[in-house]
């Protein structure tokens, strides 16, 4: 289900929780990395670049080498429902904002599923707010991807399929 690299981001403090982590996705059979921002300038850098939204916590976990999804003070519990269905406790009860964008048949695709799943989200039209276009580039580590789905301060999700989006929101 999970077939690109994942990599796991931390500051050092965090020995538990990434040991917990690597297990998960050994047992996906998915590779990873870890990453020490205490020794890793360039890891450092690309977490700084998601500073508005890694206050949540280490450890950070990145799926894909181009970014797909972001998920902060991650755990196997959080990621499991998206990547191992039927496992793990979905994000209930988070806000969730879908950046959209007129033009994006994704986008609307994305909205119609949770309208339809009853999931209550707030649209933020990137077209039509000042810095959206922006903050979406930098989460996304320099493309400006919609629809982008950010789950309260767990996780940001880049273009997801609504199938994984529902299973990680529990719908």
């Amino acid at each position: 289900m999970l077939d690109e690299m994942v990599y796991i981001y931390d500051d050092g403090t965090h020995a538990a929780e990434v040991g917990q982590l690597q297990a998960f996705f050994q047992g996906l059979d998915v590779n990873f990395k870890v990453l020490d921002i205490t020794q890793d300038e360039a890891a450092r850098q690309t977490v700084a670049a998601w500073k508005d939204v890694a206050e949540a916590g280490f450890p950070i976990v990145r799926i894909g080498e181009k970014i797909r999804a972001l998920f902060f003070k991650a755990n196997p519990n959080t990621l499991a429902p998206a990547y191992a269905p039927g496992v793990g406790v979905p994000l209930t009860g988070e806000p969730v904002n879908v950046y959209s964008a007129g033009w994006c048949p994704d986008c609307r695709h994305l909205e119609s599923y949770l309208t339809a799943a009853g999931t209550p989200y707030t649209k933020t039209d990137i077209e039509q707010t000042d810095g959206a276009p922006e903050q979406i580039i930098r989460w996304s580590g320099g493309r400006r991807v919609v629809p982008t789905v950010k789950v309260g301060t767990a996780a940001l999700l880049f273009n997801p399929p609504p199938q994984t989006l529902g299973r990680l929101l529990g719908v």
